[in-house]
Parts: structure tokens; sequence; C-alpha cells
């Protein structure tokens, strides 16, 4: 059975255009006008990545994320929108969203993206299986199968780029360079600088570490990063 796609848009037009092309690709999807049908149709649903129109009529890509995380951890978002969008909201956007397409685009590349991160994102769940990824480190614990992380009893709200960072770091026993981050976990994006994996950490951080206490993931100057007991 295919895999299932929520796309939130406003312009209906472009919704269905959209969506009867990845349905020819063999996805099912589900069209959505409102962040506020979308996010009750998510709590009622299974889907594997959502395809998100960032300034909707009743809500933010960031709010529509936020809610979304609670119902969802670490779902899969892509986000389309105008260049002016992007490019004002891209510190947002890269909070929670996986990748962003500008709009107009041509739809092929939506596809192949797409494809991709699918890839890339069995990859890491196929080796989270094969390698039996320990599912704790201090007192975080990981629900592998339900990409839900726990910081005791707390749940951590993680999107999926940094649950998939956090997994990366706990499934190796030594210290991994920003090049063997950046190739395991963006390995299905075209992200060139290092320093993406340092905005991450550092997103990853002020999550899962509490004030004053010892983080997580330790620096190693020079190399890279580890969470080595």
């Amino acid at each position: 059975m295919g895999k299932r796609i929520l796309l939130v848009e406003k312009e209906k037009n472009l919704a269905q255009f959209i969506g009867l092309e990845l349905q020819k690709e063999g996805y099912r999807v589900d069209l959505f006008e409102t962040g506020k049908d979308a996010l009750a149709s998510a709590r009622a649903n299974q889907y594997d990545l959502f395809l998100l129109n960032f300034m909707l009529d009743d809500m933010t890509g960031t709010e529509f994320a936020t809610q979304l995380s609670v119902i969802k951890p670490a779902s899969v978002i892509i986000v389309l929108d105008n260049r002016d969008i992007i490019l004002k909201y891209t510190e947002e956007i890269q909070r929670f969203a996986v990748s962003y397409m500008i709009e107009p685009f041509i739809v092929m590349d939506l596809i192949e993206k797409i494809s991709a991160i699918f890839r890339g994102r069995d990859f890491i769940d196929q080796k989270c299986s094969q390698l039996k990824v320990p599912t704790s480190y201090r007192n975080l614990r990981v629900d592998l199968k339900n990409h839900t992380v726990y910081r005791g009893e707390e749940i951590i709200a993680l999107t999926r780029r940094e649950y998939d960072l956090l997994v990366t770091l706990m499934s190796s026993n030594k210290v991994m360079s920003r090049e063997q981050l950046l190739d395991r976990v963006w390995k299905y994006e075209s992200a060139s600088e290092t320093n993406i994996v340092d905005v991450y950490i550092r997103y990853l951080r002020s999550k899962i570490d509490l004030p004053g206490q010892e983080s997580y993931i330790k620096t190693v100057r020079g190399i890279g990063y580890s969470m080595k007991g």
C-alpha cells in the first residue's frame, strides 16, 4: 500500500493538481484547505508526510507544526509557499520542516524530493532495526516504533530531523564528525555546509537539555559530537 500524504494548501486548484500528480506516483493523498481540518485528520489517521502551505488562512505553518508535534511526534513536513514567505520565515521553517519548496515549482521536483526523503527515512529506520539502537541514555528514552522521545515521563516534542539526529548520535559508540552526521541525517538533501549540523545540535539541545545540568550531547572540539556514556 502506498505511503499516505496530507496536503494543506489554501489554493484549491493547486492542491488538486499536486494531489493528482502524487496519486499517479502511487501515493495516497488527503487534501485540506485549513490547518484546523488537517489537524483533525492527523488525529484520526496515520500519515507518512505532510505538505504544508506556510501562510494558511487560519494559522501559520509554525502554529500547525507545534500542534502537530503533540499529536504526531517527529512528523515529516515539507513547506510550500512563495519566495517572499520562504525567505522571511526561513529560520522558523527550518525549526520544524525537513525541507521546503518555493512556489511556483515543477511538480516532478517535488515528487523527486518526496521520494528521496522517504528513502532517507526508510534507511534510518531500517538501520535502527538492524543495529538494535540503544533506546535509552541517562534519563532519555526513545520509542523507535512511534518515533517518540521521553525525558523521564515527559514527552519531548522533536521534529523529524531532530529525532533522526538524536537517534543517529545514540546509535554510534564513537565521536561523529559533522560530515558523517550530514551524510547520515541529511543524505536526502543537498545541504553542503556542515554548520547546519551545529544549528540542529543547538535546536536539539534546547529541547532535551535541562538548565544547569550537563548536556546529553558532548562537543568534541575539532572533531564533532558524541553521546557516549
